[in-house]
C-alpha cells in the first residue's frame, strides 16, 4: 500500500466517521443526501473518471418497494482508467445507504471507507486494466432484492455488454468475529479458537477457477486477518454480490458476518476494528493486483474448490483445531460431504 498501516487506519476512520452519521444514510432522509455530497467530493478529490457522461452519479427511478410512490436513487461510479481500456475491467462495490436512522457504521460505511482507500491506491498505479470504483444506493429492506437495489440496476442499466476480470463485493467487514454471535455451538468456542475474531470470510472462490491460488497467496502476505474461504451457496447472495453472481461473472464476497449490532442503534464506531479492517484493505488490494495480471474467466460451470477451502481452515484454526473439534465427536473434514457436515453440527 502506499499508506503505512498507520497512515491507512486513520484514513479509514476518518473516512467512515464522516458517513457513520446519528440520523443515519437511509433512502429519502436527509443523511442520505449528506452522504452523497460527501461521497461526491472524495470521489472528485481522488479525481476519478465518471464510469458515464460527466458525473459519477447514475441516477434512476423507480417505485417505492412500500409506497408505490417514484423515488430516485443514485449509484455513485468513478473509474481508475487501466492501460488498456479494452481488457476485461475489475469492480470494487459496497453500498453506501443505512438500514436505520443511526450510524450503521460497519453495515456500510467501512466498507465505502475501504473502497475508497483502494482508490486511492491504483491511482496512478499504472493498471493493465481498468478499475471500476462503484458505491451503491438502495441495498437494505424494503429494496434488497427488489428492482430498486442499487446494484442490481447498475448491473442491469450498465453492464449487459461487459464481461469483469473480476468482481468484489464487501459488506459487514470492520467487526471482529465471535462465533457466539454466529451461534456456532461449541462451548467457550471464542477462547478456544482465538483466532476467530481476525476472520474475514470469503465467498466466490468457486467461481472462477484463479481465485483459490490468488486468495490464498493475498491472505498469506497479509497480517491481521485470517481468511475463511466458503462457497456462496452455504450462505446465500445476502448482499450487492447478487446481481453479478446470477449473471455468471467471476465474483468475491468479503464480510465477517452478522454481528451483535447487525442493524442495530449500536453499530456505531465504538465496536469497530480499524486495524482489522485496515488487513482486510490490504488484502484486497493485493487480490485487486494480481487479478490486474492474472484475470479471471468465470467458466459456465463452477468448480469445487474444496482442497483449497480445508488448507485455509486448517490455517484458520491451528493445530489445536482437530483436538478441539475431536473432543466433541467430530473428525476433521477431507471432502466436501465431510465439510457439510461439519458446517452443519457447528451451526444452528
Amino acid at each position: 500500500m502506499k499508506l503505512s498501516r498507520k497512515k491507512l487506519i486513520q484514513q479509514l476512520t476518518a473516512d467512515t466517521q464522516a458517513l457513520a452519521m446519528p440520523e443515519g444514510r437511509r433512502v429519502g432522509q436527509p443523511g442520505h443526501e449528506l452522504a452523497l455530497n460527501y461521497l461526491r467530493q472524495r470521489m472528485a478529490a481522488l479525481e476519478l473518471v465518471p464510469f458515464k457522461g460527466d458525473n459519477y452519479e447514475l441516477c434512476y427511478e423507480r417505485p417505492h418497494p412500500n409506497t408505490r410512490t417514484d423515488q430516485l436513487y443514485t449509484n455513485l461510479v468513478g473509474v481508475i482508467p487501466g492501460k488498456d481500456r479494452t481488457l476485461d475491467p475489475l469492480l470494487i462495490g459496497a453500498h453506501y445507504d443505512s438500514v436505520i436512522d443511526a450510524p450503521c457504521a460497519d453495515d456500510n460505511a467501512t466498507s465505502v471507507a475501504m473502497n475508497l482507500a483502494i482508490a486511492e491506491e491504483f491511482i496512478g498505479a499504472g493498471l493493465e486494466r481498468d478499475l471500476i470504483i462503484a458505491l451503491f444506493d438502495a441495498e437494505e429492506p424494503p429494496h434488497f432484492l427488489s428492482k430498486s437495489m442499487g446494484s442490481t440496476r447498475f448491473y442491469h442499466d450498465h453492464c449487459s455488454d461487459i464481461n469483469f476480470a473480476g468482481v468484489i463485493v464487501t459488506d459487514l467487514i470492520g467487526h471482529d468475529l465471535s462465533l457466539s454471535d454466529l451461534g456456532v455451538d461449541i462451548p467457550k468456542a471464542d477462547l478456544l479458537l482465538p483466532n476467530a475474531k481476525k476472520t474475514v470470510f470469503v465467498l466466490g472462490s468457486e467461481s472462477d477457477p484463479v481465485f483459490p491460488e490468488i486468495v490464498e497467496e493475498c491472505a498469506e502476505a497479509t497480517s491481521g486477518i485470517k481468511v475463511f474461504p466458503t462457497l456462496n451457496s452455504y450462505i446465500g447472495n445476502m448482499s450487492d454480490h447478487h446481481s453479478f453472481e446470477v449473471n455468471g461473472q467471476p465474483f468475491l464476497f468479503l464480510s465477517c458476518g452478522q454481528g451483535r449490532y447487525y442493524h442495530h442503534e449500536l453499530d456505531n464506531l465504538d465496536w469497530i476494528n480499524f486495524k482489522k479492517l485496515a488487513a482486510i484493505t490490504e488484502f484486497v488490494a493485493r487480490v485487486i493486483h494480481r487479478l490486474d495480471k492474472t484475470p479471471a474467466n468465470a467458466a459456465s460451470e463452477l468448480h469445487d474448490p474444496i482442497e483449497f477451502e480445508l488448507r485455509m481452515i486448517k490455517k484458520l484454526g491451528g493445530p489445536t483445531l482437530p483436538l478441539l473439534l475431536k473432543s466433541f465427536g467430530i473428525e476433521m473434514p477431507k471432502d466436501r460431504e465431510e465439510l457439510n457436515a461439519l458446517l452443519g453440527n457447528l451451526l444452528p
